[in-house]
């Protein structure tokens, strides 16, 4: 999930439109505080995610659409993907929904429902970080906002533009979500690990005439190549690791449809009954 919060929302100038004027940050600003700031939206999704497993190359990419409701959050997402080695198409139900008590996430394989609750605070903001606070991360990390083309998407007048964050935003990303799990907090990587992954980019079209974003694209590739040479150099790493971040592809591209004019949906009855999974131990 919050990989899909990450994705920023830009625009630039136009002759008849919001955006004369303003600088390229001033617009990066207003289009993600506008993205963020809608009722709902829909939102075809494509996730190529591809990294080495021994001699194999393990493939996760998927194809997804979802509905999106903010304030409060509640999400649907229909995802479909090819099972690793075997060739076989897989389809992937998720729903989730948020209160200030507690968070839900519902997951539909093969007609198997399961559910996972979150009712503690800290790891609520974990799992969905406040688009806020997105904005802020990002914002303190900005290096530039080009433009560097335009195109039509959907029929519409749209501006590419290029957004580059400094890459500390990945050391702070990483020690705040995943530095246990890849081994910093018992002395398995060094801290400076993350520091080596490169600047994150992402490339945007934005409807001039509205500042709507219309889609985003972010290609982490080069960056888990980063980080696959940095783990190499860790001595306490296993070899398998590193091989897997050694190749790893990781690009990311969202179309968003219908803002404020989503279908709403109701969470279905096997989903709210479905067994409950247990969180690990802490």
């Amino acid at each position: 999930m919050f990989i899909c919060t990450l994705a920023l929302v830009a625009c630039s100038t136009g002759t008849t439109n919001v955006s004369e004027g303003k600088s390229p940050k001033q617009m990066v600003e207003e289009s993600f505080a506008k993205w963020y700031g809608l009722k709902s939206y829909d939102m075809d999704m494509i996730m190529n995610m591809k990294f080495s497993v021994g001699d194999e190359a393990l493939d996760m990419s998927m194809t997804g659409k979802g509905v999106i409701f903010q304030n409060p959050m509640k999400m649907k997402m229909v995802m479909e993907t090819t099972i690793p080695g075997m060739g076989q198409k897989m389809t992937i139900e998720q729903y989730a929904e948020q209160n200030a008590e507690k968070m839900a996430v519902y997951q539909n394989i093969e007609n198997n429902w399961q559910k996972i609750t979150f009712d503690d605070p800290a790891m609520m903001e974990t799992m969905y970080m406040d688009p806020k606070d997105n904005l802020k991360l990002f914002m303190d990390h900005l290096i530039s906002a080009e433009i560097i083309g335009e195109e039509k998407i959907d029929g519409k007048d749209a501006l590419k533009i290029k957004l580059v964050a400094s890459g500390d935003i990945f050391d702070q990303i990483f020690q705040e979500s995943a530095g246990d799990m890849l081994g910093l907090g018992n002395g398995l990587i060094s801290a400076d690990v993350f520091s080596q992954i490169g600047d994150m980019v992402y490339t945007i079209w934005v409807d001039k005439n509205t500042l709507d974003t219309l889609k985003c694209q972010m290609d982490l590739s080069e960056n888990m190549r980063n980080l696959g040479k940095a783990l190499a150099e860790e001595p306490n790493m296993p070899a398998e690791v590193k091989d897997i971040f050694a190749n790893a592809e990781i690009f990311m591209e969202y179309t968003i449809l219908n803002p404020n004019n989503a279908q709403d949906f109701t969470i279905p009855e096997e989903a709210i009954n479905a067994p409950e999974m247990e969180l690990p131990a802490s």
